[in-house]
């Protein structure tokens, strides 16, 4: 059976466990919300360049740290 808006409430599901999983700080330059930055959940290898949207996939950052990194793959 399909439950409408079930994919979104998997979304959110799946954005909390990866900012849980990271301490809810950004992997990069370990600041969090206590630090007044907006954390966002972030593809590591980019979608647009066949990266998926599991969780081994996604990385918790800030939005400094994010705005930055365009579709390129960091390591």
């Amino acid at each position: 059976r399909l439950v409408v808006g079930s994919a979104d409430v998997y979304k959110r599901q799946m954005r909390y466990d990866v900012l849980h999983r990271d301490g809810f700080h950004c992997v990069r330059c370990g600041r969090g919300r206590e630090d007044g930055v907006k954390l966002h959940v972030d593809h590591i290898v980019p979608v647009s360049r066949g990266g998926k949207s599991v969780m081994g996939n996604l990385q918790t950052l800030c939005e400094v740290c994010n705005c930055g990194k365009g579709n390129r793959y960091l390591e």
